[in-house]
């Protein structure tokens, strides 16, 4: 099976498949929208066109538009609205694109980032027949068929962005059979049904949502819900009692604003049978007070990363007080070792690394088989992130290897920012470490070294403003005199 088919097969129903607001499609209806836009993206593609980039915000658009792009049997790389003009033209060389879907208030941001950019584009807008060429006296974008296409479910379908910076990027290939395998066995860990109805605040490009909510959701024939705008209580209580509710995923900084919403009682939360979350941790007390306050829902902890699909284990309700802390156990055809520096698996309560094996672990890094080569090693997928088992067999994380900063469940990796912050003139090094959140877990902060030590901080936030998506911008800005360095000369993360 390919990933178009989970639509094409509803293709005769009338049930409502995707709500946002005042607007909702049925299925047949997906399907149609989906279908015109394929055919304008095939008489507008390149013939070597692999490589579609979406630029749309979560919104019933994003939904036709990735449909689209899978019955034009296309590779989906989308790129997130909040990212900056060098993020977006780093994206679209380094995978090659030459067609970009988006919508009008998107072609409003683009038309300025695209004016000098060195390659013929396409840009099909969902809302508007009418496409917008870009630089046609320019050649194509060079295509290096680092990906290929056999038509089965073995082809990459999805390159979603993990580390890397504008001048040397990072996108993770799934294929089709990756996130079909993740989708059911997010199904039978949750036991989801056509009946249930999801509810969905995070980005939909984040792999997250895109596995355990948009797609599962897609392929059971179940209902979507998109709620607009910035995570409320309020907002999301009274969709859930709208909407008749049954799952929500999220991130811990979700979960503290409705710990914190004093009217939570007075909302009917009875259809709600899971919040999932994951990304970053949560106090244990905290999540007990959750639990204790909503006594009807039960609360999934979740473990992932992109590059698993993402989803690798969960801490079900009713193991969540008894396993307090723990992200749980593997979801079915997931499998999980703990290994040790010297290659071999720990035994129960023995910090080591977490390894991932199974048809859910992806196909490798983007044009970086060096990188894959790195972190696939016999068929394991080595997390980059420390943990153990205990002797009931529920698993603990306990830190990470990586130098990424989790702010508010996205990953923010600091050699990003670091390189951002290099090419102002007046900084000659830079460090970017995790600063502690009360809402988001971490934020990013910097220490710099200046060549002029009466720089303006304000001006180096709206540097960074300019360059960088609102999250990874520094919230501190520190000047030090020397930036410590290991023995080697390397920079000495702390």
């Amino acid at each position: 099976m390919r990933i178009k088919e989970l639509l094409q097969r509803r293709k005769q129903s009338t049930k409502i498949a995707i709500k946002y607001g005042e607007e909702s499609l049925t299925y047949k209806q997906w399907n149609e929208k989906a279908a015109d836009l394929s055919n304008r993206i095939m008489a507008q593609a390149s013939p070597d066109s692999r490589n579609i980039a979406l630029f749309l915000p979560n919104s019933i658009s994003y939904a036709v538009a990735y449909f689209a792009a899978a019955f034009a049997d296309k590779v989906v790389v989308p790129i997130g609205v909040k990212a900056k003009g060098p993020e977006i033209v780093s994206t679209l060389q380094y995978c090659e694109i030459d067609l970009i879907l988006t919508d009008t208030n998107g072609m409003d941001i683009l038309g300025e980032i695209l004016k000098d950019y060195p390659y013929q584009l396409c840009v099909l807008l969902v809302d508007d027949e009418n496409p917008r060429c870009f630089h046609p006296e320019c050649g194509n974008v060079e295509k290096t068929d680092a990906i290929g296409f056999e038509g089965t479910a073995d082809d990459v379908f999805l390159m979603l962005h993990t580390s890397g910076t504008t001048s040397n990027p990072k996108r993770v290939m799934l294929t089709h059979q990756n996130l079909l395998s993740n989708i059911e066995s997010n199904i039978q860990s949750l036991q989801l049904t056509a009946q249930d109805v999801t509810l969905i605040t995070l980005p939909m490009h984040f792999g997250y949502c895109n596995t355990a909510q948009f797609l599962t959701h897609v392929y059971l024939g179940a209902s979507i819900v998109i709620l607009g705008g910035i995570f409320f209580p309020k907002s999301f209580l009274e969709t859930v009692q709208q909407e008749s509710v049954t799952n929500f995923t999220c991130v811990p900084a979700a979960l503290l604003l409705l710990l914190q919403y004093r009217f939570s009682s007075q909302y009917d939360v009875s259809s709600l049978r899971y919040i999932c979350f994951g990304g970053s941790s949560i106090p244990a007390g905290q999540l007990e007070q959750l639990i204790h306050m909503f006594p009807t829902v039960g609360f999934v902890q979740t473990y992932g990363q992109t590059e698993a699909s993402p989803r690798i284990t969960a801490l079900l309700p009713c193991d969540c007080l008894k396993k307090l802390g723990s992200v749980g156990k593997p979801i079915p055809q997931v499998r999980v070792q703990i290994e040790l520096e010297d290659g071999t698996q720990a035994k129960p309560n023995q910090i080591g690394e977490i390894v991932v094996q199974g048809p859910n672990v992806m196909k490798g890094y983007y044009k970086r088989e060096d990188i894959t080569k790195q972190t696939i090693v016999n068929g394991w997928l080595h997390t980059g992130d420390l943990g153990y088992i205990d002797p009931d067999g529920y698993y603990y994380l306990t830190g990470r290897k990586k130098n990424m900063i989790i702010s508010g469940g996205i990953n923010i990796y600091p050699e990003e920012i670091e390189e951002i912050l290099l090419q102002h003139p007046a900084i000659e090094e830079a460090c970017v470490f995790a600063e502690p959140d009360a809402i988001l877990n971490e934020v990013p902060a910097a220490k710099i070294k200046v060549s002029d030590r009466g720089i303006d901080i304000h001006a180096l936030h709206e540097y960074c403003s300019q360059r960088l998506a609102s999250y990874k911008v520094p919230t501190q800005i520190y000047i030090v005199e020397e930036l410590p360095k290991t023995y080697n000369g390397k920079l000495k993360r702390y």
